[in-house]
């Protein structure tokens, strides 16, 4: 497993799904070198809707892998970054990815907490129509870590599984439980009493 790049972006005024002007973080690119990651996300990185005071949402991967499944089923390429990820794994995808999964990366170690709940911006970013809701129906949503050791990273940087988490619950598959209309009330109870699974992301599976 190893990191292809390493993206950062600031926030920017852009025209929404609905062409409406509002500041967003989704347009990122990629650095070169070391990067300092803190305990509130990569130098250099915002966000317009996400609060880093939690550290919850501090760093968000993606696979490569998705990528070339969601080209396969649009029949066109999209760029990378194209979700708004600050690392782009190889090797590392949703079906693998545990909550409480415990990764080293150059000098840091990060653990998985959360699916993204996707929204229209990558759709808006890259061009490709409900992008980012099609990557949630097929299982490829991408993830979100919290930093339990800051220092620097950079693209190249191998990934060493540190500490599995729980085998039942994978990325994909808490993604498909925030899909799902009926969710099994057992389930459902699990996920929310995971002691690593994001309270921000508990509320998404929440009944209103």
């Amino acid at each position: 497993m190893r990191i292809l790049q390493v993206n950062v972006g600031r926030v920017q005024a852009r025209a929404n799904a609905k062409g409406r002007v509002e500041g967003t973080g989704i347009a990122k690119s990629p650095v070169s070198g070391p990067v300092t990651l803190a305990p509130s996300g990569l130098a250099g990185d915002e966000s317009a809707y996400r609060s880093r005071t939690q550290g919850d949402t501090a760093l968000h991967g993606f696979a490569a892998e998705s990528y070339g499944a969601l080209e396969a089923s649009l029949g066109r390429a999209l760029p990378r970054p194209g979700f708004g990820e600050n690392l782009l794994f190889e090797g590392y995808t949703d079906a693998e990815a545990r909550i409480g999964d415990l990764l080293a990366i150059g000098q840091v170690l990060v653990m998985v907490n959360q699916p993204v709940p996707r929204c229209s911006w990558p759709g808006v970013l890259t061009g490709a129509k409900a992008l980012g809701p099609l990557a949630m129906k097929a299982g490829t949503p991408g993830w979100y870590m919290h930093v339990v050791q800051p220092g620097m990273l950079a693209a190249g940087d191998r990934v060493d599984l540190v500490q599995r988490g729980d085998a039942g619950w994978t990325v994909a598959r808490l993604n498909a439980l925030l899909l799902d209309k009926s969710p099994d009330p057992v389930a459902m109870a699990d996920a929310l009493a995971h002691p690593v699974l994001a309270e921000r992301f508990k509320k998404e599976l929440r009944p209103s």
